[in-house]
C-alpha cells in the first residue's frame, strides 16, 4: 500500500491535498473524481449508503483509477474502523471525536502492534489476500494509513489541546457545519464564535504538528482556507453537482437569445 494522499499532506513541498466525499455506491463518480485530479475519495459512510462490500469494490475503484481511498467511518468504534480497513481503505475519517481517550482509542484501532491493538488478518483484500509478505504488510499498514479525526463540536474544542497531543493522529479535520451547531450558531459557519473556534483548532494543530483539514462548499471557500492556512481541503459530492446542475439551468433560462 502507498498512501499518495498522506505522503502529499506530510510534504511542505507539495500543494495541499484535496479530497470529495462521496455518499452513494457509484464506480463512475469515484472514477470522475479520480480523473478531475482528487488526490483522495472520501467514501462517506458516517451520512451515505454503503455496505461493507460496497466499501471494499469501490476501494479497489479508486486504486485502478489512482486516487487514495479513505472511508468516514460512522464512528470511533473499533469495529467500524475495523472492517473500513481491512476493505482496503487507505485513511479515515473519524467523526465526533471529542476526548483524547476517543482519539486514542482511534489510533489503537486503526494501527497494529506495537503501535496500536488492531487484530490482524491476512486473508483480507487491504493484505493482497494473503500475496504480502506478513511482516511487510504490517509495516506498510502502520506506516500508510492516514487518520483524520474529526473536531467539531464544543467539547472537543474544550479539550483540544489533549486530543492533538494524542501520538499517531495525521489530520485535525474541522467540520465547519457541526461546529456551527455545536456552538449555538446553526447554518452559520461565518459566525464569530464559529469562527474564533476553527482559528483556535488551526493554531492547536501548529503547536501539536498535526495537520489541519476543513470541509469547503465550494472553490472559492477552498481556495480562502489555503491562504488561511489549511494543509488540506475537503468537500462534499452532491453540493458540486447540485452546484452544476442549478448553473447549467440559470445558464440557459438567463443567458438570452
Amino acid at each position: 500500500m502507498r498512501n499518495t494522499f498522506k505522503r502529499k499532506l506530510l510534504d511542505p513541498t507539495a500543494d495541499p491535498p484535496l479530497s470529495i466525499f462521496i455518499g452513494v455506491p457509484s464506480a463512475a463518480l469515484v472514477e470522475m473524481a479520480a480523473y478531475a485530479g482528487f488526490d483522495a475519495v472520501v467514501l462517506d459512510n458516517e451520512h451515505g449508503t454503503f455496505t461493507h462490500e460496497q466499501i471494499e469494490m469501490l476501494c479497489a475503484v479508486a486504486e485502478n483509477a489512482g486516487v487514495t481511498p479513505m472511508v468516514r467511518v460512522v464512528s470511533g468504534e473499533r469495529t467500524e474502523i475495523l472492517k473500513a480497513l481491512d476493505r482496503g481503505a487507505h485513511g479515515l475519517h473519524v467523526p465526533q471525536v471529542n476526548s483524547p481517550e476517543e482519539a486514542l482509542a482511534v489510533v489503537e484501532a486503526a494501527k497494529y502492534p506495537p503501535l496500536g491493538k488492531r487484530g490482524a488478518a491476512f486473508s483480507i483484500r487491504a493484505a493482497r489476500f494473503g500475496a504480502i509478505a506478513v511482516d511487510r504488510y504490517l509495516e506498510e499498514a502502520n506506516r500508510e494509513t492516514c487518520i483524520a479525526v474529526h473536531i467539531e463540536t464544543r467539547r472537543a474544542l474544550e479539550r483540544i489541546d489533549e486530543i492533538l497531543s494524542v501520538p499517531g493522529l495525521d489530520v485535525a479535520y474541522i467540520g465547519p457545519t457541526d461546529l456551527s451547531v455545536s456552538l449555538g450558531c446553526a447554518g452559520q459557519p461565518d459566525a464569530p464564535p464559529v469562527r474564533e473556534a476553527i482559528d483556535e483548532i488551526l493554531n492547536a494543530g501548529r503547536r501539536h504538528g498535526v495537520r489541519v483539514g476543513i470541509h469547503v462548499p465550494n472553490p472559492h471557500a477552498a481556495r480562502d482556507r489555503l491562504r488561511w492556512g489549511a494543509d488540506y481541503v475537503g468537500t462534499t459530492w452532491s453540493a458540486l453537482i447540485a452546484g452544476a446542475f442549478s448553473g447549467y439551468v440559470r445558464g440557459v433560462r438567463e443567458g438570452g437569445g
